[in-house]
């Protein structure tokens, strides 16, 4: 009996040691804990859905996007510029313009590629139609008797392979059913309604996204189905789609960056010149594609209209071709930021009474924005999921609790500043649309969407300008989306170990009426 009791008192013993041990293990339970962070809801979601968007190619872009970023130097033309070149040659550096030059030599030798080129006849119906604008404009003005002169329903269709006589009458097009009466006569899954007896907290609705708009019980979507009603197969708005042929690099504008697969890849701190501002403004090689995108030329008059932190706006002063930059952005911390960049970067920001006539900054919504001289360019850099920051930091992070019915809202938000940038740029001129986004849905649906209402309710028509042959000569030095992943309406750049930049997408319109 004695026996027994001291084997019974020893196991309780034995298993009291055991049960302490695994306490004092917290790296242990640290790893069964459920992560819940806004990073990893937000990895979470870019596994579902960038998953069924990219296939098999997600995975390498999962894995850059969790490594540190690259990037670019845009060295300051009001500082040490040709000191500063050289200085960061000497670390193994190269002039993104010469990289760019040897790429595109090496493409027109080895990949020699017709650009995409629509034929005469598309052409001429294309602008048949505006033509035909043209006319009821002015029958509209000066109506002959009780004639009235008929609208044309649109669609990329018509535009490309019909004539004038086929096309019909606007009534349909008044009359054809839009997105809201699409949804409000679709049937609704009852068994994805979720009510507030069940007790679920905001958590529950991160994997969904409104067609529209938030209402309470009523119409949440996975994100996947949210981008089924920005499908681009379907048109009722004259569409147009053509190579740019006329790109140039800027001549003044000075990018250094390293190659592809370069162990070298972190460039130092900046520093102050003799003049007193910074050599250069470190940047993501994405955002100097968008500037890039603008095809600057000498006196434009260009508004960027969500411009802080600053580095576009910098890089598009750093061309020295614009005659006015007007720098926006609703956030007053945010704008404080910018003129912050303006101050370390421009030669006697704040003294020379020039730069106030040449650089003005605003502080209003993009959405609202209005001007009465128009602008040649319009850079429109929108808020958007920002990816790489979502998965990398919890800090102010668009996947965070508080922040749901923002993160929601995102589509909407973009399209509608889109709509205002097409509305500022003067008929000829172009609106350059990025984000920093893999979501097809933030990106080529986006521009979908803002067509349609640019269209829809005031009238305006733009062309969608391919960029895919002149952006080859980036092959060397970042990584484009190509064949089924490629956007429609864009380019996008994609993170990959080799060239760590990106996401980022970027799309060229240009103004036709």
């Amino acid at each position: 009996m004695f026996s027994f009791c001291n084997s019974i008192k020893s196991s309780q013993l034995n298993t009291y040691l055991v049960l302490q041990a695994r306490s004092k293990s917290k790296t242990h339970w640290a790893k069964l804990k459920k992560k819940t962070g806004p990073k990893h809801k937000a990895m979470n979601h870019f596994d579902e859905f960038y998953g069924s968007v990219f296939g098999d190619k997600w995975e390498p872009m999962r894995e850059a996007l969790q490594r540190r970023s690259k990037y670019v130097a845009v060295v300051n033309n009001y500082g040490d510029a040709e000191e500063t070149m050289q200085y960061l040659a000497s670390r193994g550096a190269h002039c993104l313009k010469t990289l760019m030059n040897v790429q595109q030599d090496f493409n027109n030798q080895y990949l020699p590629q017709e650009p995409l080129e629509i034929n005469n006849e598309n052409k001429s119906n294309f602008q048949n139609y505006i033509n035909q604008l043209q006319s009821d404009e002015i029958a509209k003005i000066y109506p002959q008797g009780e004639i009235t002169p008929e609208r044309l329903e649109i669609t990329e269709e018509k535009i490309l392979n019909s004539s004038n006589e086929e096309l019909i009458s606007d009534k349909e097009l008044n009359t054809s059913s839009n997105l809201n009466e699409a949804i409000d006569q679709a049937e609704i899954d009852e068994s994805r309604l979720i009510l507030p007896s069940m007790g679920l907290s905001s958590d529950a609705l991160y994997q969904y996204v409104p067609a529209t708009k938030i209402k309470g019980l009523d119409e949440w979507v996975p994100e996947s189905l949210h981008y089924s009603f920005y499908n681009n197969n379907n048109t009722d708005f004259p569409l147009l789609i053509e190579p740019e042929t006329e790109f140039v690099f800027p001549e003044h504008l000075k990018v250094m960056t390293y190659e592809k697969d370069s162990e070298a890849y972190k460039f130092p701190e900046p520093k102050r010149c003799k003049t007193g501002v910074f050599n250069y403004y470190p940047l993501d090689c994405g955002s100097v594609v968008s500037v890039l995108a603008l095809l600057l030329r000498a006196g434009d008059r260009v508004l960027e209209l969500c411009a802080a932190p600053g580095g576009k706006a910098l890089t598009t002063l750093q061309t020295l071709l614009p005659h006015v930059l007007v720098a926006n952005d609703a956030s007053i911390s945010r704008s404080n930021r910018l003129v912050r960049v303006f101050r370390d970067y421009l030669l006697d920001y704040e003294t020379n009474s020039s730069w106030s006539e040449r650089v003005r900054v605003v502080r209003t919504d993009g959405r609202n924005y209005t001007d009465d001289q128009g602008f040649d360019k319009v850079l429109v850099d929108v808020p958007c999921t920002t990816d790489r920051h979502s998965v990398m930091e919890d800090d102010n992070n668009i996947f965070r609790p508080d922040r749901v019915k923002e993160r929601l809202r995102i589509p909407e938000l973009q399209s509608q500043l889109l709509v205002n940038a097409l509305r500022l740029v003067k008929p000829g001129g172009a609106a350059v649309y990025s984000t920093c986004s893999l979501s097809p849905v933030q990106n080529d649906g986006v521009i979908h969407a803002a067509l349609t209402q640019a269209f829809r309710n005031h009238g305006i028509i733009a062309a969608v300008k391919d960029l895919s042959v002149p952006f080859r000569a980036l092959n060397s030095t970042l990584c484009l989306a190509e064949g089924s992943v490629k956007p429609k309406y864009g380019q996008l750049i994609i993170p990959d170990i080799s060239a760590n930049f990106g996401p980022t997408y970027v799309s060229r319109l240009v103004r036709l009426k």
